[in-house]
């Protein structure tokens, strides 16, 4: 008896609870990326603490409430981040080497990675996901 076979694919995102009571900016140096579905993963290397424009464009897009009197500078380290929703925007504009910023939401389970959806290119294009997350809690402590 002959059968088709067909591929499976899996989505293995990042379970948590991002705390969008601190957003965190982080400015560095792409060490890796990778730009496919469902989401692009990369390591930056922050190193020194960078600061936080006074200006980010598109920012409101995240639905944060006062979010720009809420983003804190990242410390320096290396951060491996998800990014939601934008691996059109990606694919063929961001690559290792490049300087770039975000702002992220850490996740308040172990590891703490984080998750962005707001991203300033190497380019100095800005591109963003409008609309929260539902995984968005409002301190990680109150879990």
């Amino acid at each position: 008896m002959g059968g088709w076979l067909v591929p499976a694919i899996a989505h293995h995102g990042f379970t948590g609870a991002y705390d969008a009571s601190r957003p965190v900016f982080i400015e560095g140096i792409v060490q890796s990326v990778t730009v496919a579905y469902p989401h692009a993963e990369m390591t930056v290397q922050v190193t020194g603490r960078p600061q936080v424009p006074s200006e980010l464009p598109q920012i409101s897009n995240l639905g944060i409430a006062d979010v720009t009197t809420r983003i804190v500078a990242a410390e320096p380290g290396t951060y491996f981040l998800q990014i939601a929703g934008l691996q059109q925007e990606l694919q063929g504009r961001i690559a290792n080497g490049d300087r770039i910023a975000l702002v992220a939401l850490r996740n308040c389970l172990p590891p703490n990675q984080h998750r962005s959806r707001w991203i300033r290119l190497a380019s100095g294009e800005v591109v963003s996901v409008a609309g929260r997350m539902q995984t968005e809690v409002q301190n990680c402590q109150q879990r």
